[in-house]
C-alpha cells in the first residue's frame, strides 16, 4: 500500500515537473519570439530608413543629371548661337570692306580713265524655266562734277538647234523693253528678269553703255559669259 502511494506521488511530480517544463519552453519561446519580432521591426524600420534615404539621394541624382543635361544643352546652344553670330558678323564685315572698296574705287579710282565702267554684271538663274535675273552696276569715273545719262543695249548671243542666234533685250524683257536706261552722278544699280524663248541655249550677252548729252563718253563695250543652268 505503501508503495502503491509512493508511486502516485512519483508520477504527480514527473507530471508537475513535466508541465511546469512545457509552461517553462512556452513562456521562453514566447519571450524569445518577442525580442525577435522586436528586432525583426527594429531592422524593417531601419531599413524602410534606409529606403528613403536611397530614393531622397535618387532623386538628387535625377535632378542634378537634368540640371547638367540642360546647362550641357544650354552651353551647346549659346555656343551655336555664338558661332552663328561670329559668321553673321564676318560676313557684314567682308559686306562692309567690299563696299568701302567700292566707293573707294569710284572717289579715288587711281590711274583709271574717266566714263562709265560696268562694275558689276551678274545673272542668276530664276525660279521658272529660262527665267534669269540680272543685277548691273554702272559707276562714274573721276568726273563727278555732272550728271550722266543714256542706255544700255543687250545683245545675247546663243543657239537656237544648230543655228546661231541673236537677241535684243526687247525679245526676252516682260514688259518689253529695247534697253535699260540710266542716270546717275557716281552710280547706278539696275536689276530685272528676263525670261528665254522656248529652245534657245544662250552662250553670252554683250552690253553696250551709252551716255547722251553734250558731252558724252566713249560706249562701253563687254561681254559676259552666259551662266551653265544648274551651276
Amino acid at each position: 500500500m505503501w508503495h502503491k502511494y509512493l508511486s502516485r506521488v512519483v508520477v504527480l511530480f514527473l507530471a508537475g515537473l513535466v508541465g511546469y517544463g512545457e509552461w517553462w519552453l512556452y513562456d521562453f519561446g514566447k519571450l524569445k519570439g518577442a525580442e525577435e519580432l522586436k528586432s525583426m521591426r527594429t531592422e524593417h524600420a531601419d531599413l524602410q530608413r534606409h529606403y528613403r534615404d536611397l530614393n531622397k539621394e535618387n532623386d538628387g541624382l535625377r535632378e542634378r543629371n537634368t540640371i547638367l543635361e540642360r546647362s550641357s544643352q544650354i552651353d551647346q546652344q549659346a555656343a551655336r548661337d555664338i558661332q552663328e553670330q561670329l559668321a553673321s558678323l564676318q560676313e557684314e564685315l567682308q559686306a562692309a570692306r567690299e563696299e568701302v572698296e567700292f566707293y573707294r574705287g569710284i572717289i579715288a579710282p587711281g590711274d583709271a580713265d574717266s566714263g562709265l565702267r560696268i562694275h558689276r554684271f551678274e545673272l542668276t538663274p530664276g525660279l521658272q524655266s529660262d527665267e534669269y535675273h540680272y543685277d548691273l552696276v554702272l559707276t562714274q569715273m573721276k568726273q563727278h562734277d555732272r550728271i550722266v545719262t543714256g542706255l544700255v543695249e543687250w545683245r545675247i548671243i546663243g543657239k537656237n538647234g544648230n543655228e546661231t542666234r541673236e537677241l535684243k533685250l526687247s525679245d526676252v524683257s516682260r514688259p518689253e523693253a529695247g534697253h535699260l536706261d540710266f542716270r546717275f552722278r557716281y552710280f547706278q544699280h539696275l536689276t530685272g528678269t528676263i525670261s528665254l524663248p522656248r529652245g534657245f541655249q544662250a552662250v553670252e550677252v554683250v552690253l553696250t553703255v551709252r551716255s547722251t548729252g553734250k558731252d558724252a563718253f566713249e560706249p562701253v563695250e563687254q561681254s559676259f559669259e552666259w551662266p551653265v543652268a544648274g551651276s
